[in-house]
């Protein structure tokens, strides 16, 4: 289930702090607001997708560190500056740290609302990218290690009869592995199955070496 993305302002300025959370309301947005960036940095969820809008001069830690800290974090958050101290210095800062705008004090309302909802639009689709990517390697984990070598000739076109006598195993072995894949990754195609394995950025190791020739008794397993 995908969360629901929030907007957090940063700013010491009281007057300003309401009036940011009275305009994000208005437009249908759950926001809210922090005067400085250690109370942010306390009560903010490291798994909530978002925005954090952050002034740059702060009592404490400066916005600049917070984004820092939020990157070293790994939160899933995307960060616009509102300040009225942007210089050229602190705004080539800003970008390298990956802002995804900088507006000065005072700034078009307008352009603030469109950029947040820019912002929220494409850290929802990074954030659901993540959580795609992290159920797929959740599935594949439970692959055993000989599921993963059939898997890895299936992800490269061969058939159930080649990848047979590529392993040396019998038709029926391979069905079952091919089998076991399917409901272990709980797809019911090849094409979902590869879907997954493209969400998890998954590709095959390097080719398969040829293992010693598996008992009779493995096959019939």
């Amino acid at each position: 289930m995908i969360s629901e993305s929030i907007v957090y302002f940063v700013d010491d300025d009281p007057s300003a702090r309401e009036s940011l959370l009275q305009l994000a309301r208005s437009v249908g947005l759950t926001a809210y607001a922090y005067s400085s960036g250690e109370e942010f940095l306390e009560q903010v969820s490291p798994t909530q997708p978002g925005c954090a809008v952050l002034d740059i001069r702060l009592p404490g830690i400066s916005g600049l560190e917070i984004h820092r800290r939020i990157n070293q974090a790994g939160y899933p958050l995307i960060v616009i500056f509102l300040s009225a101290h942007a210089d050229v210095p602190t705004t080539v800062q800003a970008m390298k740290l990956g802002a995804f705008e900088l507006f000065q004090k005072p700034c078009n309302t307008a352009r603030l609302i469109e950029a947040i909802h820019q912002a929220l639009d494409k850290n929802q689709r990074s954030f659901q990218k993540q959580v795609k990517r992290q159920e797929a390697n959740q599935l594949l984990h439970e692959l055993s290690h000989e599921e993963l070598r059939v898997l890895e000739l299936m992800f490269l076109g061969r058939t159930n009869q080649e990848i047979a006598d590529r392993l040396q195993l019998s038709l029926r072995t391979v069905q079952f592995r091919r089998s076991s894949i399917f409901r272990k990754t709980n797809v019911e195609s090849k094409a979902n199955l590869f879907d997954m394995l493209f969400d998890a950025g998954w590709s095959p190791s390097s080719p398969v070496s040829r293992p010693q020739q598996e008992s009779s008794k493995q096959e019939g397993v």
